[in-house]
């Protein structure tokens, strides 16, 4: 049985069409992979980096992180901080940092 001239085109056309869409879906996952792990803007970009102690006055700590002077609280109460020292930040509580000795 011949296949005529208007059946082709029809086959091309549903062809090239589901092929458009299944490349579609396939790229956009593709492309959006990277983009789906956790965004590191803002506060939580300062999790787990190095900054310096600026002052300590009585329990106020001060750091600079990110170039910016921020208030600080010690995760283990005991620990003591002077000035210059290099701390590492582990939490936000509020908008004041929660930093632990270098080890």
């Amino acid at each position: 049985m011949p296949v005529t001239e208007l059946e082709l085109i029809l086959v091309i056309l549903l062809d090239t069409i589901t092929s458009f869409f299944i490349g579609a879906i396939i790229g956009g996952n593709l492309v959006r992979f990277p983009f789906r792990t956790q965004s590191y803007a803002g506060v939580e970009s300062i999790i787990g980096r190095r900054c310096r102690v600026s002052s300590v006055s009585g329990k106020r700590i001060e750091v600079v992180a990110n170039s910016q002077i921020w208030s600080a609280i010690p995760v283990h109460e005991e620990e003591k901080f002077s000035p210059g020292e290099v701390v590492l930040v582990k939490g936000v509580k509020g908008l004041k940092l929660q930093i632990e000795k270098l080890k």
